[in-house]
């Protein structure tokens, strides 16, 4: 019998980078979804505090301190919210 597991996180962004997968930064993450102050730079508490926190939001992958998300994850929740209303 095999046992399944939980792939290993290295695994998972070696194949990314692969694919040709980036990781967005909550800043990226703050423009890609349109979160910008008056002045155009990246509104990446309101990313944190009002996306990046919603059960529904992709989880991001840990690396140290920073946090970094798939941008493929990203673009598909936010079509969903889209499609949803939300």
């Amino acid at each position: 019998m095999i046992e399944s597991t939980a792939p290993d996180p290295t695994i998972t962004v070696l194949a990314a980078m692969i694919e040709g997968e980036r990781w967005l930064s909550a800043d990226s993450c703050a423009v890609l979804l349109g979160l910008t102050t008056p002045d155009g730079k990246p509104n990446r508490r309101g990313f944190l505090e009002r996306l990046a926190c919603r059960p529904s939001f992709p989880a991001p992958l840990q690396i140290g301190n920073e946090k970094k998300w798939k941008r493929s994850e990203v673009l598909r929740w936010a079509d969903d919210e889209r499609r949803s209303g939300g």
